[in-house]
Formats: structure tokens, C-alpha cells, sequence
């Protein structure tokens, strides 16, 4: 049986830096979902990853994509101080509530 561990430090930085690399915000977060949908992150690494996003409702949206591939979903919390309003950790946490 294989032990599930959460992405390594070297591929979360060449992830990181394939992110931001993109031109475009749309860009970017199409390849960040590639990347989660694929890689297992901690709560921690997705928040880094939605600070690489400009515009609050990108990092919403990714963020909430990202819950069901998390690998500490206990630690979600974490993310919350990604967002510049508290709507937007409301409308997060209720998304979460409802999964």
C-alpha cells in the first residue's frame, strides 16, 4: 500500500513557477487547476498558489476548485488570509460547508 504524500518542495516551486509564468489571469488559473487536479497540496501550498492570482474572485474560484484535492482539509482555514474581503471568505466556507 502507498502512503499519500502531499507535493514535494521542488515540484511545488516548478509549479508555482509554471503558474506564474502565464500571461493572463485566466491563463493562469487553468494551468493551477491542471496542476491540483494532479498533484496533492496542503492547505498551505494552495493558499501561496491563490496569492499568485490578481483579481479576488480568481482566487476564490480556485480555491474553491482546490478543496476536494487538499491534503489537509482540516487546515482550510489557512487559505482565508489569501482574500482582501470577508465576503469572500464567507462565500468560500459556505461553499465548503455544502461538499
Amino acid at each position: 500500500r502507498s502512503v499519500v504524500m502531499p507535493c514535494s518542495d521542488a515540484d511545488f516551486i516548478e509549479a508555482k513557477n509554471t503558474i506564474e509564468n502565464a500571461d493572463f489571469e485566466q491563463t493562469k488559473l487553468t494551468i493551477a487547476k491542471q496542476i491540483v487536479a494532479s498533484e496533492l497540496m496542503t492547505a498551505s501550498q494552495l493558499g501561496e498558489i491563490a496569492r499568485l492570482f490578481d483579481f479576488e474572485q480568481t482566487k476564490l474560484e480556485f480555491l474553491k476548485y482546490a478543496y476536494k484535492y487538499c491534503f489537509d482539509p482540516n487546515k482550510y482555514y489557512l487559505v482565508n488570509n489569501v482574500f482582501e474581503f470577508s465576503s469572500s471568505v464567507d462565500e468560500l466556507n459556505k461553499y465548503i460547508s455544502r461538499q
